[in-house]
């Protein structure tokens, strides 16, 4: 199957950009993910990486005949975020994925965020074998869906469309968590937003501790386990590394 690999995106300055974006290119050009293309989905960025790092075109341009394997799609304004369940930026290059898998002739969209990393051969295996079907992870500390892993086959590419056109404002009633019409959720990979889970904190287990600089130690903090298949909300100080085996 032809597949492509997109992240949403929005870079605020350089340092974004090498940090978290380049980062994620970086990363999965050594990953064997079947992909033909990796692509962040933008939402009017201020800032625009240098043209010899990664070809741009508009959000409406004709994408047939590209040849790149890097790329950035991007919308003129951003949308943005204004809480934390209303973010209708994200909700558009979301969205807008299904029409750049129909104009590339794809049959799978593996939507992967720029802060989440596959980590196990095995979760790799799943992702180039699935063939149908809205497949997403789980979370295994919160319970509910991970929606920053997701893979998404031709035969539900008709399932996105309709939940897209159904939401022409881009105005939800709850989080993608609760409201994509996902039709497996597998909680047989071992993941998780390790970033958010502290140790040996006391009683300065409050976020309006987090920003002390001691706080920034990874003592206080429980590390990615050594056999995650998946770690999401990946921040700078966790460091993360495929595994071909395992």
């Amino acid at each position: 199957m032809k597949s492509i690999i997109f992240c949403t995106s929005f870079i605020r300055d350089a340092d974004a950009w090498e940090s978290r974006y380049q980062r994620w290119l970086d990363y999965y050009k050594d990953v064997p993910i079947h992909a033909v293309k990796k692509i962040l989905i933008d939402d009017g960025s201020p800032f625009l990486p240098p043209r010899d790092s990664i070809n741009m075109l508009p959000h409406d341009a004709p994408l047939a005949s590209n040849e790149d394997e890097n790329l950035i799609i991007r919308f003129d304004d951003n949308l943005g975020r204004q809480d934390m369940e209303t973010y209708p930026g994200w909700w558009r290059s979301f969205l807008h994925s299904v029409e750049v898998a129909k104009a590339l002739g794809a049959d799978k969209i593996i939507h992967i965020e720029s802060d989440a990393f596959i980590l196990s051969q095995r979760l790799v295996d799943f992702i180039n074998q699935t063939e149908s079907g809205w497949h997403v992870l789980w979370a295994q500390r919160y319970k509910f869906p991970e929606t920053a892993i997701q893979i998404i086959c031709r035969d539900q590419f008709e399932h996105l469309e309709n939940f897209k056109d159904a939401h022409p404002g881009l105005v939800f009633p709850d989080i993608a968590e609760r409201l994509l019409p996902f039709s497996a959720v597998h909680q047989q990979f071992k993941g998780d937003r390790y970033s958010e889970f502290k140790k040996n904190r006391w009683i300065f287990r409050s976020r309006k501790f987090d920003r002390i600089p001691l706080f920034e130690r990874g003592f206080f903090w429980e590390p990615i386990p050594a056999d995650a298949d998946f770690v999401t909300q990946t921040i700078g100080r966790q460091r993360v590394e495929f595994r071909r085996k395992g």
